[in-house]
């Protein structure tokens, strides 16, 4: 009732009016304290999770439709799903609704802060025992890097800021892990492979080929791509295509794309 009322409220004042904007801390902790700090049911592609009610924002209720519509379709109860890039949970939260109690999501994610929701998310949601958070970056390499990051913003990146977010950004020292390594030291044979981590997937690629060419073509990979800030990380359309060549994978748009290594956007790394 309470959010029918905001809503209604706001579309007709105006979401980004002043007035609302600064209305709107005190609407979510009202939200937080009537639900006991049990988080608010919010519904993500028709599946109703419970969430913090300060990242509806990030939780859109129609996230990423077309491709949550193809994991629905394949993924299947039991898989193993890592998330690399996994914010405060947007597709954790989906991938283990999906594999359900037999299956295990992954998530890696570097930013304190994100990873700090996201856990929140994960005990707000009981699904404690088939998900896992890991407090690194993955990229081609072991090591360390700097995390740009802006509070919990998805745009938080390696190698420079974003520069929707330079303004605010902090500078982090995080883990840099391979999937290839974890793989090996947790003797895992994932299902599924989600990477979104701003212009750093090539890279994250680069460091998984025996994870990728070690299963044959069980393993299914979708990929953000973001090939205007490629440069950043050291890679070039040139190196992307041939790191897929070698992996014999192909690009296949999931978002409408008309060029997937040339356009933003998810995309379905096909074997070959």
């Amino acid at each position: 009732m309470l959010q029918t009322v905001a809503r209604k409220t706001a579309g007709i004042i105006g979401r980004e009016t002043w007035l609302i904007r600064q209305m709107r801390p005190f609407y979510e902790a009202l939200l937080n304290l009537t639900n006991h700090g049990r988080g608010i049911p919010w519904t993500i592609n028709g599946v109703e999770f419970r969430i913090d009610p300060r990242q509806r924002h990030r939780l859109g209720h129609d996230y990423d439709t077309l491709v949550a519509a193809f994991l629905r379709k394949h993924v299947k109860p039991g898989d193993i799903c890592l998330d690399v890039g996994a914010n405060v949970g947007v597709y954790v939260l989906q991938f283990a609704h999906w594999v359900g109690p037999t299956g295990k999501a992954i998530a890696f994610e570097p930013n304190p802060l994100a990873r700090s929701i996201l856990q929140k998310h994960i005990e707000l949601n009981g699904i404690n025992e088939q998900t896992q958070v890991v407090p690194a970056a993955v990229g081609a390499a072991a090591g360390e890097a700097v995390l740009y990051a802006a509070d919990a913003d998805g745009m938080s990146r390696l190698g420079s800021p974003n520069q929707a977010i330079a303004d605010r950004v902090s500078k982090i020292t995080v883990p840099v892990i391979t999937l290839d390594k974890f793989c090996e030291e947790e003797s895992l044979k994932p299902d599924w492979l989600f990477i979104d981590i701003e212009g750093f997937e090539i890279a994250a690629l680069a460091g998984a080929r025996e994870l990728i060419t070690g299963h044959g073509k069980s393993l299914g990979i979708i990929v953000e791509m973001h090939p205007n800030v490629w440069d950043t990380a050291d890679t070039t359309r040139a190196k992307a295509e041939a790191l897929l060549a070698e992996l014999r994978l192909r690009a296949i748009p999931l978002m409408g794309q008309t060029d997937p290594l040339g356009d933003y956007g998810l995309v379905y790394l096909a074997h070959q």
